[in-house]
């Protein structure tokens, strides 16, 4: 079973609530005009089962509560409903009204039971505030409670001044809000605080392998075993990469992921055969391509 852990769905309906109409751009999201029948032909002919979709940038993060607990609950019933109806080849990670914690908290207890909702979504950071915020702990500790997973996205930093111009908020801003993100989590003492959360990185953890020995000098180790204990999907596509993730995570803490519709046809197919150009074992590429995803996202039941 191959599993694409990381790919996105824009409704119409909920980018006018949020006032995205814009997403996604199709400057950079080439597979954007394909239809729900076209998508399922790409997945069948890369030999994709299954698509965990998510909200990507577009989160429900708007000032007011009522508006984004609306949003939130439309786009959350506009991705239950495309389950429903393509069982087994797409689930959801559903996405939260924040910052507003009650409204969502209510969210999560409402979407729980639904079937194909495996997990949640979260930017990261939402609407200026960063994930270690203790605003967010009542969260943190509601998804705990229920052994959650937890999908990160970037939500671009077009408003960074090092980042202005070029499209820089996305070619590198984003793996560097992956590195933010999960380095706050990890240094607020996140992972020891709520065991039972399993976060997911996206495109390899940004720059985590590269500087790990860095920002692990003066915490004998403890950076390190914290990041460990998170997921990373392998939207990258390179093979060397790949291979350091590898080295520092262990092939059994990456998760595929194509970051659809970011990509064309040909490199949507990219981002599964380059996994076997690193000389990973069958092993480890099948625990790569879903046989984790299925175990950490009880994927069969939710599919059934």
């Amino acid at each position: 079973m191959i599993i694409d852990v990381h790919a996105h769905y824009y409704p119409a309906r909920y980018l006018e609530l949020i006032g995205r109409p814009d997403l996604p751009p199709t400057v950079a999201a080439a597979l954007a005009g394909q239809g729900i029948a076209e998508r399922l032909a790409l997945l069948d002919r890369s030999g994709i089962d299954t698509q965990v979709l998510s909200v990507s940038q577009a989160q429900p993060y708007l000032p007011d509560p009522g508006a984004a607990a609306e949003a939130a609950k439309v786009a959350n019933e506009e991705y239950i409903s495309l389950c429903a109806a393509h069982r087994g080849r797409f689930l959801t990670f559903a996405a939260l009204p924040l910052p507003h914690v009650d409204q969502a908290l209510t969210e999560i207890g409402r979407v729980t039971v639904a079937d194909p909702v495996v997990g949640f979504t979260l930017g990261c950071s939402v609407a200026g505030r960063q994930l270690d915020d203790p605003l967010f702990e009542p969260v943190f500790a509601e998804l705990d409670r229920r052994g959650a997973v937890v999908f990160l996205h970037p939500v671009g930093q077009e408003d960074t001044p090092w980042l202005a111009g070029h499209n820089l908020a996305w070619l590198v801003g984003a793996p560097f809000e992956d590195t933010a993100a999960a380095l706050r989590l990890v240094l607020s003492g996140a992972p020891g605080r709520f065991p039972n959360l399993k976060f997911i990185v996206p495109h390899l953890g940004g720059t985590i392998p590269f500087l790990l020995a860095r920002v692990s000098r003066k915490s004998a180790g403890e950076i390190g075993n914290g990041l460990r204990t998170m997921y990373y999907d392998t939207v990258s596509g390179s093979a060397e990469a790949l291979a350091s993730a590898c080295r520092v995570y262990g092939a059994g803490r990456l998760l595929f992921g194509t970051d659809y519709p970011y990509c064309d046809e040909t490199q949507f197919r990219h981002h599964l055969s380059y996994l076997s150009e690193t000389g990973l074992a069958p092993g480890e590429l099948e625990q790569i391509t879903g046989g984790t995803a299925a175990a950490l996202l009880h994927a069969a039941d939710a599919a059934a």
